[in-house]
């Protein structure tokens, strides 16, 4: 059985919209079977993305006792009825169709205050609510990394693991039943471990098993105390939102874009956890150099950043520390030049087959996982992986056990990894430069 390929398109949306019919069938022949669209945006005059897709209700929000005023902003009532129409021909095709990062343009809400509602769920379902109602022909929606803790140990891309708690968010933890002092204790004092390894210790404790490594990193009672708010927290949060989802009049998916699972530990999404909140988990196969979210480009950053903090470490070490905490092992790779060589094919033999099967192996059924697979470039700004590491990826996929994924997305899609998807999953592309061409390749015609 082929893999079954879905694909997202992103903004700007006119760039299908205005094409859907030749598009499709292309996406069809090459054997797409799901469609993400959004962020629920068009462009303006300036090509900015202010334009919202159709016209809020007040009405979900009202009825949950939330306030709720419709913005004075100006739709475009040309582009929402083509969006619809290109809708109306994917479901034809009997493609399951996602928006994703749903939220509304039209509506200015306020949510009720932490004691009345401490996560936010009655705004959440409320906007959902909204959407789905404006939008029948979707089948649901997906939040991109919703709840994820962060993972990068310094901060970049708004992203930093021991950045400190904001008022804010000090008093949303207390809300909901934590002790805000105590999450800081933890937080400060696993900040400071991480600043002040000395050779011996990392040498001696190193990655030697979980009695070993607690004693590396000084697992105290206030760390754990952090470590364990980070994934029960959102669970909690799943967890109310799952149970308002599933008053809707009608069947909504919920979708999850989770970091790979090798960071899921870090990021205290626990894929097995939330198997029984989400219809979808679409776990990142992003593994390219620099950018962000990518595996290469995050693992590179904690051993630059380790070493910066302890410089009696040599490399060597600071790989022995990252490999404790993080559990990962890149084969061929012992050094930050050795990143630098593209990827062996035992990392596709053994790195993504092993984080598909983690994946498969968390939920009780396969179809859940839809990987977002991508190759870097933009818009993650990621050293650009070839087409064949993206075939490698999917075949290496494929072979674990992985049933369908996600292609993110079309506006930065090239003609060679068009020819890959189409190849493995459909039928091959026939290259014609006056039908469909991928946009990120261009036309014979323009050079």
């Amino acid at each position: 059985m082929a893999l079954t390929p879905w694909i997202r398109i992103g903004q700007p949306l006119e760039a299908v919209v205005d094409d859907y019919e030749r598009i499709f069938d292309a996406w069809d022949r090459g054997g797409i079977r799901g469609l993400v669209f959004g962020r629920l945006f068009f462009a303006d005059d300036q090509g900015q993305f202010t334009v919202p897709a159709f016209q809020g209700d007040v009405a979900p929000y009202e009825k949950r006792g939330l306030r709720a005023t419709r913005r004075d902003i100006a739709l475009d009532a040309e582009k929402e009825q083509r969006l619809r129409a290109m809708l109306a021909d994917a479901k034809k095709r009997d493609w399951t169709v996602l928006i994703f990062a749903p939220s509304s343009g039209t509506i200015a809400a306020e949510g009720l205050p932490l004691a009345a509602d401490p996560y936010g769920t009655q705004l959440h379902a409320a906007t959902w609510e909204d959407i789905f109602t404006a939008f029948p022909e979707v089948d649901g929606g997906i939040m991109d990394g919703w709840t994820e803790s962060p993972y990068e140990l310094v901060y970049h891309h708004g992203n930093a693991v021991f950045r400190e708690l904001t008022d804010a968010q000090r008093d949303q933890a207390a809300a909901r039943g934590y002790d805000p002092a105590r999450l800081d204790a933890g937080r400060r004092h696993l900040h400071a471990r991480f600043q002040n390894f000395t050779p011996a210790e990392v040498d001696y404790y190193g990655d030697c098993g979980l009695l070993s490594e607690l004693n590396l990193f000084d697992i105290d009672e206030d760390a754990l105390y952090w470590l364990r708010w980070r994934r029960a927290d959102g669970l909690r949060e799943g967890r109310a939102f799952r149970t308002a989802l599933d008053e809707f009049p009608r069947k909504v998916l919920l979708g999850n874009g989770p970091r790979s699972a090798v960071f899921s530990g870090m990021t205290a999404l626990d894929f097995h956890a939330w198997d029984e909140i989400v219809d979808l988990l679409l776990v990142k196969h992003y593994f390219w150099h620099r950018g962000f979210d990518g595996m290469y480009g995050t693992v590179a950053r904690w051993v630059h950043q380790i070493q910066a903090w302890n410089p009696a470490l040599n490399e060597r070490q600071c790989w022995t520390v990252v490999r404790a905490f993080l559990g990962i092992e890149l084969p061929e790779v012992n050094s930050l030049a050795d990143m630098e060589l593209g990827f062996p094919h035992a990392f596709f033999d053994e790195v993504v087959q092993r984080e598909t099967r983690r994946a498969l192996a968390a939920v009780g059924d396969p179809q859940k996982i839809l990987p977002w697979v991508d190759t870097g470039r933009m818009p993650h700004g990621g050293d650009p992986m070839t087409s064949g590491d993206l075939y490698r990826i999917l075949e290496a996929s494929e072979t674990a056990g992985l049933q369908r994924f996600l292609f993110h997305n079309h506006a930065h899609l090239t003609a060679a990894e068009w020819a890959v998807i189409a190849r493995m999953c459909g039928e091959p592309w026939d290259e014609n430069p006056a039908g469909y061409w991928p946009p990120a390749t261009p036309k014979p015609s323009t050079y």
